[in-house]
């Protein structure tokens, strides 16, 4: 039966200041809405956001619908101080934080899904699907996650099976051909004792950019992501899982072209050489938790590996000069074990364990001189010479840490915290390079290179110290400050034209933060904010090369200061607001290069700002209505986002300069407890923005244009 709400009521709601359940008093409604807890596990262990001592956003899996987040660059726009940028494919997502970041080595933000640590930037960009919730922690936190994590630390964690049976499905189509479907279903097989979970998706859409020489689309995507677990509790203190999971993608690649050229035609590019990525990926967790009368031990073993291979146009020209293949067989194996303080322990909370690591990887460079190359250089070289240059670079990386975190509680406000990490790691590479020339191999001497073949080893070990105090003024009202240490280990280049940069150091920092937690008006509002400053000792720079590889070195000193601000709002008549500021200043303050002196000079891909804010409104349409002996309701639910990132630059010298620029995304739809049906426009106004942008030579900047307008519908249902 359909009790709908008359039109002339919901005006007079709306102008009154709220839109309420039939039957029920402004003030009745208004007790009854408040922003639910979000309950994060940044510390490694449940707590509340707003008890967590950290600047942390969390994105919810209610907020992942409503906003349509499907990869690693929706969500960084909704994060303050979050920068991620797109380097051509979808393998090469360089994710920067409080200005700090990588390009073509370690990351510098860690990356986990549920626990398992993926140390390899090249597979951050993977089909969000099934998702809990997001966290993305900002600032070093060595002393828990270990290295490479000295800008922050972003956790996915993915819906878990239990007792109750869900399944659903959603189907997405949008316009350059995108067609976008995932499906999932989570079931007991025995009650409270053995249940499980599969899920998957499917994605493609046509390139944005449109290669003219050769008539084609060259960015297109089509990837396929699946991942199954069975979870096993025996008793209510144990809890086992196994999780698989895996993806294949089939990329288009590197739609770059010269600066001038992109600014009279954006989103067309003129090379003679395609070129594609194709990956596939395949990971298994074991997951063991038991609880005991006086602490809780967890053990997590986790293998990871993928292959990828990359084909392209190496000068971005209609010419016939080069040619790049590279081909990457990653492996890795973690094993994590911990001992922490059952739950809800006090007033002393701790918790320490052991991390080992191995990673190999065999990473293979082709790079093709084709038959224009040498006129085109003017070398002296016969009609139709070519060559190939191979270089291969098997590296293989072993490490242990040792961890220990605790907290004590003074007078039931007084929060002091220590923390210590140990971390040992050990890196080799066997490296050797070749040239041929129609099947003759060529000295590297008479090409002016240095030795073609050598083996290395090197080491690093550091200490991770936290510590910490915080004070919780009232139940609503939180400050704390503290400092931390973080480190991104050091490494060997797979590419490089000098014997000098055949490996490069660790990185170090330290940060110092204050901050505070805060809600309102019976948690209507919540607002949250934190400064930083961070110094940064040898930090690991990504320098482009004559090849357009890239190798990495260390800079002397920079330092990175600034601050977060984020709040939530319940607001009348059936609003939400969600909104976020960050600034930053990153700088470098001892760093030279070839004579160059960057002193000063802001380190790249530093946003001096970002910003988002989204408005969601619900209109109820109908309050009630059966099918199948369920009541429903349907509401009609808008959303606008706002998300901007102020001037930066994308070069160490700051001659290459991206402006500041913002993007507006708007979805409207109808939802019921089970359904909903969403329109949605991302970048609204076609705003034009470099998603890629560097110095191919002195006078030579090639770009990447950012996403053009797109629009599109998606269905949903949930049971």
């Amino acid at each position: 039966m359909f009790k709908v709400r008359p039109f002339a009521r919901v005006l007079l709601a709306l102008v009154g200041g709220g839109v309420f359940l039939a039957g029920e008093s402004p003030a009745q409604a208004e007790d009854v809405y408040q922003l639910a807890p979000v309950m994060v596990s940044a510390e490694k262990r449940e707590e509340d956001i707003q008890k967590v001592p950290v600047s942390v956003t969390a994105i919810t899996s209610q907020t992942i619908k409503d906003a349509g987040v499907k990869s690693i660059q929706d969500f960084s726009r909704m994060v303050p101080n979050m920068y991620t940028a797109n380097w051509g494919m979808r393998g090469v997502s360089y994710v920067f934080m409080r200005g700090i970041g990588a390009v073509n080595n370690d990351p510098a933000i860690g990356f986990y899904v549920d626990d398992v640590s993926y140390f390899d930037s090249r597979v951050f960009d993977s089909g969000l699907f099934d998702i809990e919730r997001i966290e993305v922690l900002r600032g070093p936190q060595g002393t828990l996650y270990g290295k490479n994590s000295l800008a922050g630390v972003i956790n996915i964690v993915t819906k878990k099976p239990d007792n109750n049976f869900h399944f659903g499905a959603e189907q997405t189509v949008g316009n350059y051909a995108q067609v976008g479907t995932s499906a999932y279903l989570r079931a007991p097989l025995l009650s409270d004792k053995l249940f499980f979970s599969i899920s998957g998706s499917r994605e493609s859409r046509d390139g944005y950019t449109e290669n003219t020489w050769l008539d084609n689309r060259v960015d297109d995507r089509q990837n396929w992501n699946g991942r199954a677990q069975l979870r096993w509790t025996p008793t209510d203190a144990v809890d086992v899982s196994f999780t698989v999971d895996g993806e294949k993608i089939n990329d288009g690649v590197y739609p770059l072209t010269d600066k001038s050229s992109a600014e009279a035609n954006p989103h067309e590019v003129r090379y003679n050489y395609d070129g594609s990525d194709k990956r596939d990926s395949l990971g298994g967790t074991l997951r063991a938790s038991v609880d005991f009368p006086w602490f809780n031990v967890t053990s997590i073993t986790s293998y990871r590996g993928y292959d990828d291979i990359t084909s392209n146009d190496q000068d971005f020209t209609p010419w016939r000069l080069m040619r790049a293949k590279e081909d990457i067989k990653s492996r890795q194996f973690t094993q994590e074990l911990r001992l922490s303080s059952p739950k809800d322990s006090k007033p002393l909370k701790w918790l320490g364990g052991a991390y080992l690591y191995h990673k190999r990887q065999e990473h293979r460079l082709d790079l093709f001189y084709d038959e224009d190359f040498a006129p085109y250089m003017g070398l002296p070289l016969p009609p139709g010479f070519t060559m190939k240059n191979r270089a291969d670079a098997d590296t293989f990386t072993n490490g242990v840490a040792l961890f220990g975190q605790a907290t004590y509680t003074l007078f039931d406000k007084l929060d002091l915290t220590a923390g210590l990490r140990y971390e040992y790691e050990k890196n080799s590479i066997d490296y050797k390079s070749a040239y041929k020339s129609n099947n003759s191999f060529i000295p590297p001497s008479m090409l002016g290179m240095n030795d073609a073949r050598h083996d290395g080893n090197r080491t690093d070990e550091v200490l991770l110290p936290k510590f910490q105090i915080g004070y919780h003024w009232t139940d609503n009202f939180m400050t704390y400050a503290g400092v931390t240490r973080g480190y991104r280990s050091g490494g060997f280049n797979t590419a490089f034209t000098d014997s000098s940069d055949i490996s490069f150091g660790p990185e170090y920092s330290w940060n110092y933060e204050l901050g505070f937690k805060s809600a309102f008006f019976d948690k209507k509002l919540i607002f949250n904010g934190a400064a930083f400053y961070t110094d940064i000792d040898k930090q690991q720079v990504t320098k482009v090369l004559p090849t357009a590889n890239t190798v990495i070195r260390n800079a002397g000193r920079s330092r990175s200061y600034g601050f977060e601000l984020e709040g939530s709002a319940i607001l009348p008549a059936g609003f939400q607001l969600d909104a976020g500021f960050g600034y930053t200043r990153s700088e470098y303050l001892e760093y030279s290069d070839n004579g160059v002196d960057y002193k000063g000079k802001t380190t790249p891909l530093s946003p001096e700002y970002t910003y988002n804010v989204a408005l969601q409104h619900t209109l109820p349409i109908v309050q009630s209505f059966s099918w199948l002996d369920k009541q429903d309701a349907l509401n009609w639910v808008n959303r606008l986002e706002i998300q901007g990132v102020g001037p930066f630059y994308w070069n160490d010298a700051n001659t290459l300069k991206q402006d500041p620029y913002g993007l507006i995304n708007l979805r409207s739809g109808f939802e019921t407890d089970n359904f909903s049906l969403t329109f949605w426009i991302k970048n609204l106004a076609d705003t034009r923005y470099n998603a890629v942008a560097f110095m191919r030579d002195a006078s030579t900047a090639l770009v990447e244009v950012g996403a053009p307008r797109t629009f599109g519908m998606t269905f949903r249902m949930d049971f």
